[in-house]
């Protein structure tokens, strides 16, 4: 895989993060405007937004860490 391609690939990871963040951050300032309530909901879309991101970017990066079977595969062709 080129540089270029590697760098692309965290470049969008840190975008997913990014917007698992802020959609939980939103979703949460709305509930508590809607709801009237303290900012519980912001701070409970903060704490799944950013669990969300985590799992996701987990689940992303793994493939990377270990080796997937489609990148031995495409590895094996060249």
């Amino acid at each position: 895989m080129p540089r270029w391609a590697g760098a692309l690939r965290f470049v969008g990871l840190g975008w997913y993060v990014a917007l698992c963040i802020v959609a939980g951050v939103v979703g949460g300032f709305f509930l508590d405007k809607w709801l009237g309530t303290i900012p519980i909901f912001t701070l409970l879309g903060v704490l799944l937004g950013t669990a969300a991101a985590f799992y996701g970017l987990y689940k992303m990066v793994l493939p990377l860490l270990t080796g997937s079977d489609s990148e031995k595969h495409w590895k094996d062709k060249d």
